[in-house]
């Protein structure tokens, strides 16, 4: 037993700098010549965000994304890999609800950049699991788990939303 592992958070210092750059781009993408007529309808630009250290926020459009912690479970079902779960909050500050996409919003990559899976078995794990749809001004907690190679390296969880961009965070196995 004891196979519950935190892990911790990379990519610290130049984060905020990726942050600043990375959000002032997205917002100048939209104000171009000809970019008017548009009445604000559509997002200025889409923003690509981090990388983050754990723990560090991210606003994507209205949501407001933290990753608190990722954590591994050895009891995945094959030799050298392990379930790799993540825990997350979202803010909804939008007018729009929310609905948690766990496999297409939410991805993690190992260090050799290959996509872990969502599990449903891993996010079994823990409590309470991150689904649902929220509304104006709710926010939910919850995790996310994952199949992933067990290595030695930086990996990483992004959020994407298909309309307002994605923000990465950095993290390492202990």
């Amino acid at each position: 037993a004891g196979g519950n592992q935190p892990a911790t958070g990379g990519g610290g210092d130049g984060g905020g700098d990726a942050v600043g750059n990375a959000a002032g781009g997205a917002a100048g993408d939209g104000a171009g010549p000809g970019g008017g007529g548009g009445g604000g309808a559509e997002p200025a630009g889409k923003v690509q965000l981090g990388p983050l250290a754990v723990g560090e926020s991210a606003q994507v459009g209205p949501l407001t994304v933290t990753m608190h912690r990722a954590e591994t479970v050895d009891q995945a079902p094959a030799p050298g890999y392990t379930y790799l779960l993540i825990e997350v909050t979202v803010e909804n500050g939008g007018s729009a609800p929310y609905t948690v996409n766990p496999t297409e919003q939410h991805k993690v990559q190992t260090p050799e950049e290959k996509n872990a899976p969502y599990n449903l078995q891993a996010t079994a794990l823990r409590t309470p699991k991150f689904q649902g749809t929220l509304r104006q001004g709710e926010s939910g907690s919850g995790w996310l788990g994952f199949l992933a190679k067990k290595l030695e390296g930086t990996y990483t969880y992004t959020f994407t939303h298909p309309e307002y961009g994605e923000a990465t965070w950095e993290f390492t196995l202990q």
